[in-house]
C-alpha cells in the first residue's frame, strides 16, 4: 500500500515551501497544520523530507546565519532568538552562532551607518547610530564600543 492521498498532498505542499526557501522542520509542520492537514500526513511528509534531506535544523541555521551575517548582519543573540523563533532547537542555534564575535559585526555596521549620518550633528549622529546598533540585537555595551570607536575615526568636524 503506498502514500495516502492526503500525506501526497501534504508533501506536495511542503515542496512547495521548500521551493521558495530552506525552512525548518517546525516551520513546515507549521504551515501544513495551518493549512488545515491532520498529524498522520503531516509527520509522513516530514520523515520523506528529512529521509531525502531536505530538512536538517542545523544545516537551514547555518544558512540562515550565514545569510544573516552577509546581506543583513546583526547581533549573535538576536539571530539565536530568530532561529529558535523557526523552531530550530537551542542547542543547535547557539552552536551554529557560537562563532560570531559583536564587536567587529557592530563596529562594520556602525562604520557602514556612519556615511548616511554624516550630515548630523553629533548629539543627533550618536544617538541615531545607537538606536540603529540596539535595533540590530547589540547589547549596550557593544553599542557604546562601537560609537566611540566611528566617533574617534570620523572624519566629521564636531
Amino acid at each position: 500500500m503506498g502514500p495516502q492521498p492526503d500525506s501526497q498532498k501534504a508533501l506536495a505542499r511542503a515542496y512547495g515551501l521548500l521551493a521558495h526557501r530552506p525552512r525548518s522542520g517546525a516551520e513546515i509542520r507549521r504551515h501544513l497544520q495551518s493549512a488545515g492537514f491532520a498529524e498522520v500526513p503531516v509527520e509522513e511528509a516530514l520523515q520523506t523530507l528529512v529521509a531525502r534531506g531536505l530538512i536538517d535544523d542545523r544545516a537551514f541555521a547555518r544558512e540562515w546565519t550565514e545569510n544573516r551575517m552577509e546581506f543583513r548582519p546583526r547581533a549573535r543573540r538576536l539571530i539565536v532568538k530568530e532561529l529558535t523563533d523557526k523552531g530550530v532547537a537551542e542547542e543547535i542555534a547557539n552552536d551554529v552562532t557560537s562563532e560570531i564575535d559583536d564587536e567587529p559585526v557592530a563596529l562594520a555596521i556602525a562604520t557602514r551607518r556612519a556615511s548616511m549620518l554624516k550630515e548630523q550633528d553629533r548629539a543627533s549622529f550618536i544617538r541615531r547610530l545607537s538606536r540603529y546598533l540596539s535595533s540590530r540585537g547589540f547589547d549596550y555595551g557593544t553599542v557604546a564600543h562601537a560609537v566611540r570607536a566611528v566617533c574617534k575615526d570620523s572624519d566629521h568636524s564636531w
